[in-house]
């Protein structure tokens, strides 16, 4: 199956149902195929083949969605780009995209634009809403265009999508995922939520669908012919009016938009949110007691998902009835991500590669249909993650008797705040440019209210200080604000093992203490 088959499906069996409610267009099915047919058409007369880039920037909107669509109809690969980086992020995503095609889908950022061509001779064909476009957006969307046929040949096995990582390295990594990846998604999660996702379902969208969970979560809706109702960002007050007002009965959310809900929304309580059938988190584990007031306010069934860009988000999942069982005395399993969804397989490896039994402790590795083709132009990465089909996750864990699965630490030392994966040697490659440092490390410590925050570690030069202020007004123009360390410590010198390497472990060990579950 090809991404935009199934939305063709529906457009022929049940056009004039909604398939999109945003903040810039409200369409039914058919008239969601027929923009993308538009786009198509667009960017075939730029010259866009099958196997080009196509950029997409901007807040959740129907448009985006459209642009994925069209591209898919003519084999290019849609790379939506996170729309808070900085203009040097954002530069460097442009080119090692390959991106000449670039589709601005709200004129909100239009300052990261400009900023961003300063940076860069660039060549990219801009269609937006502004001036100096190419062509107008809103003029691409609303041709009248015949449906667009496509001459080259397309299977499962194309590439589809590109969604950026942060990287090992400091540079992030596309990873590029096929139409099997993504559909075999939606078949997955069909067998996991029998019913749960049908012509009846109004489906929230709150996440950005430059990530894995806001694009998947709305094809996934879309695939199966629900309503899907896509806010531009997370507004907690906004979430609740919109479960009131538009009946919703399906959402995503990662913990810490969860608990802004439960206790920043005034009067959260006088809500009509009965409508409510299941919410799923992920990213960030859930506390015994936020999960016990989010069921006392929602009461709905909640499952917890695992899953990574690399996988095309979920594979694994904590479902609604281990949640039951957790609050029935059982409480350890909150602290599991859960067993493999159906059609995947999990396995715990040694450093030599070696499978380990039970309770052993090693790195995760995953194997799925939903398994990634590669990283964009990173041969070797991508011999380093995919390995003989399977995944290697980077997080280290282990299974238990029953077959759930528990993750202890990371071993590529990733941070995962509000969501946001992020590497931090990233990070560390900017603040070593701020004036006296000596050598810096940035971990990832307790945040109730993001899961992890980060902290950076700075040793310094004799007579030489450091304070967040520095570094906030240092990286503002390097670095997304999420990837800006809002804590800071100082010491004479960084751990290191015998051969160098600094011992992360140990500068996260005292703030991690006495914390079981310690990683998304």
């Amino acid at each position: 199956m090809l991404f935009h088959q199934p939305i063709d499906y529906h457009a022929g069996r049940r056009p004039e149902h909604t398939a999109l409610t945003a903040p810039d267009y409200q369409w039914d099915y058919a008239t969601l195929a027929n923009k993308s047919h538009a786009i198509a058409h667009l960017l075939a007369e730029l010259g866009v083949t099958a196997g080009d880039r196509v950029g997409v920037l901007g807040l959740n909107s129907a448009a985006h969605f459209a642009v994925m669509i069209g591209a898919s109809r003519i084999g290019a690969v849609t790379v939506s780009v996170n729309f808070r980086l900085a203009p040097a992020e954002l530069a460097f995503i442009l080119d090692d995209a390959e991106i000449n095609v670039l589709f601005v889908t709200d004129n909100s950022i239009d300052d990261v634009i400009d900023q961003t061509i300063a940076k860069r001779n660039l060549s990219t064909r801009l269609i937006a809403n502004r001036d100096n476009a190419f062509e107008r957006l809103d003029t691409a969307l609303a041709r009248d265009v015949t449906p667009f046929l496509c001459d080259d040949p397309i299977d499962e096995r194309t590439p589809v999508l590109q969604l950026y990582t942060s990287g090992t390295t400091g540079k992030p990594k596309g990873a590029v995922l096929s139409h099997r990846n993504v559909t075999s998604l939606v078949h997955m999660m069909g067998l996991s939520n029998d019913g749960l996702y049908d012509s009846q379902t109004v489906n929230l969208i709150v996440a950005p669908l430059f990530h894995i969970g806001g694009a998947g979560v709305t094809y996934i809706g879309l695939a199966h012919g629900s309503h899907n109702l896509m806010h531009s960002a997370f507004d907690p007050v906004a979430v609740v009016e919109a479960i009131q007002n538009e009946a919703v009965t399906s959402m995503f959310m990662v913990p810490a938009m969860i608990q802004a809900i439960v206790k920043l929304v005034p009067n959260v309580e006088s809500y009509d949110l009965s409508s409510l059938e299941s919410i799923a988190y992920g990213a960030a584990p859930i506390s015994a007691t936020l999960l016990q007031e989010a069921l006392a306010l929602f009461k709905c069934d909640f499952s917890q998902v695992y899953g990574m860009t690399e996988t095309t988000g979920t594979v694994i999942a904590l479902s609604p009835e281990d949640h039951d069982r957790a609050l029935a005395g059982k409480a350890h399993l909150l602290t599991s991500c859960g067993k493999p969804c159906p059609g995947n397989e999990v396995k715990i490896i040694d450093s030599d590669g070696n499978t380990l039994g039970p309770n052993q402790t090693g790195e995760m590795c995953l194997r799925s249909a939903n398994n990634m083709v590669e990283y964009f132009n990173r041969p070797e990465a991508t011999a380093k993650t995919l390995k003989h089909g399977w995944i290697l996750t980077g997080d280290a864990g282990f299974i238990d008797e029953e077959g759930y699965i528990y993750l202890r630490d990371r071993i590529k030392d990733m941070v995962v705040s509000g969501g946001e994966n992020i590497y931090p040697v990233e990070v560390e490659n900017v603040l070593s440019g701020l004036p006296g440092v000596i050598e810096v490390a940035v971990i990832g410590v307790p945040d109730e209210k993001f899961g992890e925050a980060l902290l950076a570690v700075f040793a310094m030069k004799p007579g030489h200080s450091m304070n967040t202020e520095t570094v906030i007004e240092f990286c503002r123009d390097k670095l997304a604000g999420y990837k800006i360390p809002r804590q800071l410590t100082l010491i004479d010198a960084l751990p290191r093992n015998p051969s160098g390497k600094i011992l992360k472990t140990v500068l996260r060990e005292p703030y991690w203490e006495g914390i079981d579950r310690r990683i998304a």
